[in-house]
């Protein structure tokens, strides 16, 4: 039996070389694409947490009054709170009760932090949050007076949260309120 295996069932060791490289390249492949997900899991739960620390802190501005929203909260920006929780002793701490003063912000900057590590899966690794208030028009337009007339009963607000994952990113959500008294 010429180029034959002379008549014995099985496989020669080339065959089985053959084999075993095909699933180690399949294999590799496969194995390639782990880490991506992994990546790619990790950015959509901090774009969720994100998403959510957004809308916690816009609910809490829409619950509260329409004359604060201008000295309240424009401009503010929760980097100044976190240096004070992280301080030893730390001038407040979390959970923070509602009868702390500037109990809204402390609460954001807490949930925000989550008094927690990243690992813990509580909040967001570099994480800071920014609102800003503005004056509507009745045209629509934004007024760009400081503080706003009074007779403008219209405020745009944008809620952001940015945070340092895969580079830096962020989530902004505008809304707005109107002075409904």
């Amino acid at each position: 039996m010429a180029g034959g295996r002379l008549g014995r069932p099985g496989l020669t060791l080339i065959e089985v070389l053959f084999a075993i490289t095909i699933m180690a390249v399949a294999l590799l492949g496969v194995a390639s694409m782990f880490p991506a997900a992994l990546r790619s899991v990790m950015t959509g739960g901090q774009t969720s947490k994100a998403t959510m620390l957004v809308r916690e802190m816009v609910e809490m501005i829409q619950a509260d009054t329409f004359d604060s929203l201008d000295a309240y909260y424009n401009g503010f920006n929760t980097s100044p709170l976190m240096t004070e929780l992280l301080k030893v002793p730390p001038t407040f701490t979390c959970p923070v009760t509602p009868a702390v003063p500037d109990y809204n912000k402390k609460k954001w900057t807490c949930d925000m932090l989550a008094t927690g590590t990243q690992a813990s899966g509580q909040g967001l690794p570099g994480g800071t949050g920014t609102i800003r208030v503005d004056c509507v028009n009745p045209t629509g337009t934004i007024n760009p007076t400081v503080p706003c007339p009074t007779e403008l009963e219209l405020r745009q607000v944008t809620v952001t949260v940015t945070w340092s994952g895969q580079g830096a990113r962020s989530v902004s959500l505008v809304t707005y309120v109107a002075k409904t008294e």
